[in-house]
């Protein structure tokens, strides 16, 4: 059996694909190796991979870098020590396979981190992003939160806005400091808002909230790359998603083409490994 794992900051999407062609779904809590420990990220991995005979494994994550990849592949050979193959990679990899299969194009990620490539068909060949909520991620969950939440401090955010926020939240001063600077993952709390701004994304202060942080994240990890004027952009991702229309109206300004728009990227995956 294989098991494929799509995993996030903030959640874990799991497929096991059987030899007759079954496939089951399910997710569950995110995993992300700069964040959490080797224990921590086993106590998640275990219940999932319990009583199943998998032998191979496709782990695709947010954070994975060379530094720290060893964590996960720790984890499965200590649960699944009769594993055949195990393959851990970066999520800029299951996006590309995702939604390019074979086929060349540039990849983006936005969720509640953000990321990009440039896919040649079978491998990354250039990779801007991934440097988390603090140094990058634009175009993210996290970082638009980030923006709301320092122009709420400010008191930058119109009337009636700032009040449906601050009502809807519970939110001052403290508890913001608290849950930034003295809680665990706080890139998850600051894309909580996203919901928000979704709701209220016809808002004139919204929409050009939007429209600077689509025009950050295309300036930064799309025009960067030459191959944007060949290749469409194809973005995949809560963000990305659920933005698709404030995203197709900056590409348009900055004269990108903006290809697939999928929420997650499992079922490409499950696609692409079927085929392998």
């Amino acid at each position: 059996m294989k098991l494929l794992a799509d995993s996030g900051s903030t959640k874990t999407a799991w497929a096991f694909l059987d030899k007759q062609g079954g496939i089951k779904q399910l997710t569950e809590e995110g995993i992300n190796p700069v964040q959490q420990d080797e224990m921590t990220i086993l106590k998640t991995v275990s219940p999932i991979v319990a009583k199943r005979e998998i032998d191979t494994v496709y782990f695709y994550g947010s954070g994975v870098i060379e530094e720290n990849r060893y964590k996960i592949e720790t984890v499965f050979k200590e649960l699944l020590p009769d594993l055949r193959h195990l393959e851990v990679r970066n999520d800029i990899y299951a996006a590309a396979r995702a939604l390019c299969q074979q086929e060349p194009g540039i990849v983006g990620i936005l969720g509640t981190g953000s990321n990009s490539c440039v896919y040649d068909g079978k491998d990354v060949v250039a990779n801007i992003g991934g440097f988390g909520f603090i140094l990058g991620d634009e175009g993210s969950g996290a970082v638009l939160g980030t923006k709301l939440l320092s122009d709420f401090l400010y008191k930058k955010i119109p009337t009636a806005l700032y009040e449906d926020l601050k009502e809807e939240y519970h939110l001052n001063k403290d508890y913001i400091f608290k849950k930034v600077y003295f809680t665990p993952l706080p890139n998850r709390f600051l894309a909580r808002f996203a919901p928000f701004i979704y709701k209220h994304r016809q808002n004139p202060y919204i929409h050009t909230l939007l429209q600077e942080h689509f025009a950050n994240f295309f300036t930064s990890k799309v025009l960067c790359y030459e191959a944007y004027k060949a290749y469409p952009c194809h973005l995949v991702g809560s963000i990305a998603y659920y933005f698709e229309d404030a995203i197709r109206e900056q590409a348009n300004k900055l004269g990108i083409q903006v290809g697939n728009i999928q929420q997650t990227p499992m079922t490409g995956l499950i696609a692409y490994h079927q085929l392998k």
